[in-house]
């Protein structure tokens, strides 16, 4: 039941903190971590990266539906993500900076499973 709740707040923005874990999808192979302290690492096409994170209702401002905003490499890239049934929904709303540049391959749609 908590942790139904806890997905609840997830799911509305309200809770941010609980966006903190491991998320990887299997095709094409991409992986978020949002760790303590709002430390990121990303991996996509076999790159990784490393940043900071921050979450919340308003972080991307104008844009509501963001509830994370990833700051790495040349790139600050803003995503929106839900959760539907045991996978989550990584939704690009946003996209700053070099688009050359390491972030822009992990700042894309996507269907993930969250690692234990």
């Amino acid at each position: 039941m908590l942790k139904r709740i806890i997905l609840i707040f997830l799911v509305s923005g309200m809770a941010h903190a609980e966006i903190r874990g491991k998320y990887a999808s299997t095709t094409p192979a991409r992986m978020h971590e949002f760790a303590n302290s709002h430390i990121y690492t990303g991996k996509a096409n076999s790159q990784t990266l490393s940043g900071v994170w921050e979450g919340g209702k308003d972080v991307c401002y104008p844009f509501s539906d963001a509830n994370i905003k990833i700051y790495a490499g040349t790139g600050q890239c803003c995503l929106s993500i839900k959760e539907i049934g045991d996978r989550y929904v990584f939704s690009k709303i946003l996209f700053s900076g070099d688009k050359t540049g390491k972030l822009y391959d992990m700042c894309a749609h996507s269907v993930m499973k969250r690692q234990k």
